[in-house]
């Protein structure tokens, strides 16, 4: 009878582990939804806020995970992949500098200071977590790939694997461009009709970007990061990943859903040194909001599989 029901439970976990839809604890029941939790840590750049997902049952296997969001948004953007993810390894999603319950910059930020900044958090949630926990992997999109790519290159000793999205890689000529034409400053207190488009282009159009309910808390989350909330894409078309991509030396995926920065994504995994890529073009831009366990299930591949040796 012991033996049957370990085959059970062995095909079981083959067919939903991948999913990572449960956790089986040692009787072989499903554990409960992951432990979400809220916490500040200090940094010489102040007080950053993280919301943390944890397995209910204590049994983190892996290395913690940190996911940083695109601007102007906030790290309960990852919140259904998080829980996904969370079966196992203790999940962070940090808000950046001036976004969600972070305090702000004091002044406009370049994307090194981001880095830095949220490499100061995360040395701060390993040191509060004990230094066995170290490294830790990430997880990016948008401005967050960004972010991953300048915590990653300036402290290496954080970081065990990376994984990247919608990496908006760019010549410097095309940068520019960009940057005149995204970053014009956000206009609260000049158009009177700002926010009513706003709230249409981003809740009621944005049929593609999750349920009402999640666009919803995207756009509070955006009427919240205020005035300077475009200081996150003006540090995203300032920076030089050209310069950048090919110093990353830690095991990486790019994973590339069908928006704007599908071309750009492929065009950094040539640059960084022994990359995947895994496209995924029948999934919209929030590809990890609209299908969380289909990304999870490749988050997890990559980060769990034993490490290549060249």
């Amino acid at each position: 009878m012991n033996d049957e029901r370990a085959t059970r439970r062995d095909v079981l976990g083959k067919a939903l582990g991948l999913a990572g839809l449960l956790a089986f604890d040692v009787r072989g029941n499903a554990d409960p939804s992951p432990r979400r939790r809220r916490q500040y840590v200090d940094t010489r750049f102040g007080q950053i806020h993280v919301t943390t997902a944890e397995p209910a049952n204590g049994a983190a296997r892996h290395p913690a995970l940190v996911c940083f969001h695109p601007s102007p948004t906030t790290g309960d953007m990852y919140r259904d992949l998080q829980q996904v993810l969370a079966t196992d390894r203790v999940v962070h999603c940090p808000d950046t500098p001036g976004y969600g319950a972070s305090d702000p910059p004091a002044a406009k930020p370049t994307m090194q200071d981001y880095g830095a900044a949220l490499a100061a958090a995360v040395d701060a949630l390993v040191l509060r977590a004990g230094r066995s926990r170290a490294p830790v992997d990430l997880f990016g999109f948008h401005t967050g790939s960004l972010c991953a790519l300048e915590v990653a290159l300036q402290r290496p000793d954080l970081v065990r694997r990376v994984v990247l999205s919608g990496v908006p890689h760019y010549s410097a000529e095309e940068r520019e461009r960009k940057r005149r034409v995204n970053v014009p400053g956000y206009p609260y207190f000049d158009d009177p009709d700002y926010v009513a488009k706003l709230y249409k282009r981003l809740v009621l159009d944005a049929r593609e970007s999750g349920t009402p309910e999640q666009r919803l808390t995207r756009f509070g989350d955006r009427l919240r990061a205020g005035p300077n909330g475009w200081w996150g894409p003006d540090a995203v078309f300032t920076y030089d990943s050209v310069e950048s991509l090919p110093q990353l030396r830690k095991p990486t995926l790019l994973i590339a859903f069908n928006e704007e920065m599908t071309q750009p994504t492929r065009d950094a995994a040539q640059l960084i040194p022994g990359a995947q890529l895994i496209e995924m073009l029948d999934l919209p831009i929030f590809g990890f909001i609209v299908a969380p366990a289909r990304i999870a299930a490749a988050i997890r591949v990559f980060l769990d599989a034993p490490l290549r040796r060249p």
